[in-house]
């Protein structure tokens, strides 16, 4: 039986003179640059594209947008990580952990010989510091919200204390954590690039500049930072995980799409998050399509109602379930996206913990749809605004294509367009009929469901649309109370489909994040979370980068 693997016959076959010798030659040359090309390799710079803007600030515990964090999680490094690709913690500082029965308290092993930057051993005082530093109140740290939990947090954030009480350090290598209640996120949060450990000695050096000056523990130092241009960061030879294999990275602030493409196709970017309107043009490129990483993201694109509007025709369930059934978001997602996204069957992207596959959605039935609204009283339609911004995917663009749809079942839409921050301001308050957004992030089912559709949420807290379903509540509150991870799953699953049968919003899509690379790069991973959030230590050159400039 032949393979495609390169046997050890095959690696040292017997010459014999002339033409045979030579075919049996170009054979073992093939075969050993086969292997040799999907053996990572050390060495080289790898330029990759920043086009959110400059990082504000790289203390970890300061600042919390994707410019920022996608190079700090490479300088820092946390107590335990998240697989996003797998949707499990693993091992970081901490080689294992412990947790006691009623799951609130945890002790934490500290491997030995993991470093700082500077050189000096990581221990358990230095999370201990750290820790206390994130949620110290002269800080400010919009991430201070992760520890609430933690016992005697409160009191040292009231300036009550001069330690938290329920961060222990038991000894040089190992690290006891006592929380208030069970809270099923506390180890998720210890993922955060904001948990991660610094050296005392290092903030102290350079007080509020140590933001320009970051020393961590992760896979990368930090090398230089030229302000709305680039930061360069260089392999850390003494990482716990082994030397990254890059010898340099460097983020290249390119806000300008056409800049950004016109720079990677000539070679002098290594790979960039694609957007929107380029995604065709890759996809179907003879070299790119085959150099592309893509993944449904943790958002989902919507419309939502209004649902505390007061004798609002959506207040039916009738009339929503008669939206969903109205517009045809596959085509919108294929012409309007230009392919670029998933239809959505729910709430859940599929890419989350707990995703139910099962869960079928609404399928486009324009008859259906006008047989609801016939049920109702609605028969002759209504008229309608939605807020909206101008973003490509879910915005304008996105609302006028459902206004075709809907005027089709007597449903007059008139988009109102603003900017994204006000809206969620006027979400928050309120103060809308109907708007189109996404939202997202949350890694855990019961949490993605619980900030937009518990009653306990609503208003600014992430339940825009003041959805209220008692047995919703009551699932998501067990879901998020039990030890049981499988149960917490599928208690979960019956609260998305309760909702979705309610239809609170018109699910349109989940994102799909793409990541087109230059031939030579490996190692890059569909991230759901955040595809911008990659492992760069796992990066590779299959062959050194050869620079157009």
């Amino acid at each position: 039986m032949t393979t495609g693997r390169c046997s050890p016959a095959a690696a040292r076959p017997r010459l014999t003179p002339g033409r045979v010798g030579c075919a049996a030659l170009t054979a073992v040359l093939l075969c050993t640059l086969a292997v040799q090309a999907q053996t990572p390799r050390p060495g080289g710079t790898l330029v990759r594209a920043s086009i959110y803007g400059d990082p504000e600030n790289l203390d970890p515990i300061l600042k919390t947008r994707i410019a920022t964090v996608m190079v700090t999680m490479n300088i820092f490094e946390p107590l335990i990580k998240f697989d996003a690709e797998r949707a499990v913690l693993v091992p970081g500082h901490a080689e294992r952990w412990t947790a006691s029965a009623d799951g609130k308290r945890y002790t934490f092993y500290l491997r030995k010989g993991a470093m700082f930057h500077s050189g000096r051993e990581v221990t358990a005082d230095d999370f201990k510091y750290s820790l206390e530093r994130l949620m110290h109140p002269g800080n400010i740290s919009p991430f201070a919200w992760l520890l609430a939990d933690v016992t005697g947090a409160r009191a040292f954030q009231e300036r009550k204390a001069r330690e938290i009480a329920g961060i222990k350090v038991v000894d040089r290598y190992t690290l006891e954590i006592t929380l208030d209640r069970f809270n099923v996120f506390f180890l998720p949060h210890l993922t955060s690039v904001a948990a991660a450990p610094v050296p005392r000695e290092e903030v102290d050096l350079y007080g509020r500049e140590f933001g320009a000056h970051p020393v961590g523990s992760g896979p990368f130092m930090f090398d230089r930072w030229k302000r709305d241009s680039e930061v360069v960061l260089k392999a850390f030879p003494r990482y716990y995980g082994g030397r990254p294999y890059l010898d340099r990275l460097v983020y290249r602030v390119m806000k300008e799409a056409a800049a950004t493409e016109a720079e990677f196709d000539a070679g002098n970017v290594d790979f960039m998050v694609v957007r929107d309107p380029q995604y065709r043009k890759y996809k179907s490129h003879a070299v790119y399509r085959n150099h592309l990483v893509e993944i449904a993201e943790l958002y989902t694109r919507h419309i939502g109602f209004n649902l505390g509007t007061s004798g609002a025709e959506w207040l039916d369930r009738r009339v929503r379930q008669a939206i969903n059934h109205a517009i045809d978001r596959a085509i919108m997602v294929e012409k309007v996206l230009q392919g670029k996204a998933f239809s959505a069957t729910g709430v859940l992207p599929p890419t989350i913990a707990g995703h139910n596959p099962g869960l079928r959605g609404y399928a486009y039935d324009p008859a259906k749809a006008r047989r609801l609204l016939q049920d109702a009283g609605y028969g002759k339609g209504f008229t309608v605004e939605v807020l909206t911004t101008d973003h490509p995917a879910f915005g304008f663009p996105a609302v006028e294509a459902v206004m075709g749809y809907l005027q089709a079942v007597g449903i007059r839409v008139t988009p109102v367009l603003i900017e994204g921050g006000v809206l969620f301001e006027r979400a928050a308050r309120g103060q809308y009929q109907w708007y189109s957004a996404s939202v997202g992030g949350d890694t855990h089912p019961a949490a993605y469901l619980r900030r937009r559709f518990h009653s306990a949420m609503i208003g600014e807290a992430g339940n825009f649309t003041r959805y209220r379903n008692p047995q919703v509540d009551r699932l998501l509150d067990d879901a998020l109370a039990t030890q049981d991870t499988a149960r917490g799953y599928r208690l979960a699953r019956e609260a998305e489909r309760l909702i979705v049968e309610d239809a609170p919003w018109w699910f349109f899509n989940y994102n799909k994040a793409v990541i087109v690379h230059q031939p030579i790069v490996r190692g890059l991973r569909p991230i759901p979370t955040d595809i911008d959030f990659q492992p760069m230590e796992k990066v590779w050159f299959a062959t050194p980068p050869q620079r157009r400039r």
